[in-house]
């Protein structure tokens, strides 16, 4: 009994959070709007912005602008900064973002229980992707 008031109490342990691990939504509108970026100030989707032209001796891919292009060729962000300095340019990323936007929220509400669904089936193959 007196020990019991001498020794010190317990600590409980640290809860541990499961990794949220990736979700394919957000992967996805991520994409829509850096394809709503790339479009707008520099003339090509973002997919080929990263990956460039892939003919061999190409400076110029098609009408756009790539990541290689701008390493090889770093006057181009002149380029990207003057359509970037446009109103025009930035009023118009800024309503397709904001419509991308509430496009990915009304559908992630339409389409939850379907999702929660295919979300318990991965969680099972324990894969770390979710939708």
């Amino acid at each position: 009994m007196y020990l019991a008031l001498i020794m010190a109490p317990r600590k409980k342990p640290a809860r541990r959070r499961r990794s949220s691990g990736v979700k394919l939504l957000n992967i996805a509108e991520g994409f829509v709007q850096a394809n709503i970026v790339t479009e707008s100030l520099m003339d090509t989707s973002a997919l080929e912005f990263v990956l460039g032209d892939t003919g061999i001796g190409n400076m110029v891919s098609g009408s756009g602008i790539s990541l290689i292009e701008i390493a090889r060729r770093p006057e181009l962000l002149s380029t990207i900064g003057a359509r970037a300095m446009n109103p025009q340019n930035i009023i118009n990323i800024a309503v397709k973002s904001a419509v991308a936007n509430f496009g990915f929220r009304f559908a992630r509400r339409a389409v939850s229980r379907p999702v929660r669904l295919i979300n318990k089936q991965l969680r099972m193959l324990n894969l770390g992707v979710t939708l």
